[in-house]
């Protein structure tokens, strides 16, 4: 179509060649029809795990991530890259080495740069990390880069990030009804500071409430290092802490970890499961969980949806009303 726009209310009709308003309103309506059932039709696979910081040096990102291969295959990442890209890091400070950040792809397509290690490399390491992230075909989402969007075989998947170290974002709210606007479907990322804790911090409760209200359809907890329950609601997922993945640091000795898969379109979760993982810490690969059932056993005592268990994995249901 010409990029030059008609005059107000007149169109070409598609009987005939006269201008008229109801050709201009067949047409409009026509296309909005032929993409929503595009959009309806289609469905993505996506992988969402915890935190991860790779440090400076070591084995390559893809070698971390090697043992968990079978159970990503098919499926498009999503995680929470805590601290910036930078060479290295001070005191009480976190970094991701340049040359490690490019092993995250393809299995990661979008990392959450919103937490409370970000603007440790100040204001431009942020924004190498995102630049970084950017070149290796991983999109950032949060503080300055805003929010992802990402195709997937024809469904616009929205990824928003934000921190909660200092509380719930002034027009929070406002924030992800925007985010939602921007394509089929949102999964909303939050990042908590404090002690490893089973239970969720009010923030977060608020935080969680706020995205639902909005529309997501996938919303996950990382940052506190610990897992939390895992809620099915109707066409909604919730996790309320994904623990870590890969961590390089002696600040956190957390090993168990959550990874959420979750099949998706336009009207939002399809199925979801939860695969236990075993963490890799201090440059190590992470892995399957040795004792997944135990994992499954923690989620249940915290009250999570029903899981039905199937080996290294659970399909997450919806908690009947």
């Amino acid at each position: 179509m010409s990029s030059r726009a008609p005059r107000a209310g007149v169109e070409r009709s598609w009987s005939g060649g006269h201008p008229t308003r109801w050709g201009s309103c067949a047409v409009v309506v026509a296309c909005a029809l032929a993409v929503a059932g595009c959009h309806r039709d289609a469905r993505a696979r996506l992988w969402i795990g915890g935190d991860v910081h790779l440090g400076t040096r070591g084995a390559p990102a893809a070698a971390r991530l090697a043992p968990l291969a079978e159970v990503l295959a098919g499926a498009t990442g999503v995680i929470n890259l805590e601290g910036p890209v930078a060479d290295a890091a001070g005191p009480g400070r976190l970094a991701n080495g340049a040359a490690l950040v490019p092993g995250l792809a393809p299995r990661v397509r979008v990392a959450g740069v919103a937490n409370n290690h970000a603007a440790d490399a100040g204001p431009d390491g942020a924004a190498r990390t995102i630049a970084v992230l950017r070149a290796a075909g991983i999109a950032p989402a949060g503080e300055r880069a805003g929010a992802a969007v990402i195709d997937l075989d024809g469904l616009r998947v929205v990824v928003s990030a934000h921190d909660l170290s200092r509380g719930t974002p002034a027009g929070l709210g406002a924030e992800l009804a925007l985010a939602r606007t921007q394509g089929d479907v949102l999964i909303a990322m939050f990042h908590t500071d404090g002690p490893p804790s089973y239970l969720p911090r009010p923030e977060l409760r608020d935080a969680v409430a706020r995205a639902l209200r909005a529309g997501a359809a996938v919303v996950v907890a990382q940052g506190s290092h610990a897992l939390a329950a895992v809620e099915r609601r109707d066409r909604a997922v919730i996790a309320w802490g994904l623990g870590n993945l890969l961590f390089d640091c002696d600040c956190t000795d957390e090993r168990d970890g959550l990874i959420v898969r979750v099949d998706l379109d336009a009207s939002g979760v399809v199925d979801a499961a939860v695969i236990p993982v075993d963490a890799g810490l201090h440059g190590e690969p992470a892995r399957l969980a040795a004792d997944a059932a135990l994992t499954f056993d923690l989620l249940a005592s915290l009250r999570s949806s029903p899981l039905a268990r199937s080996g290294a994995s659970a399909r997450i249901l919806a908690t009947p009303p």
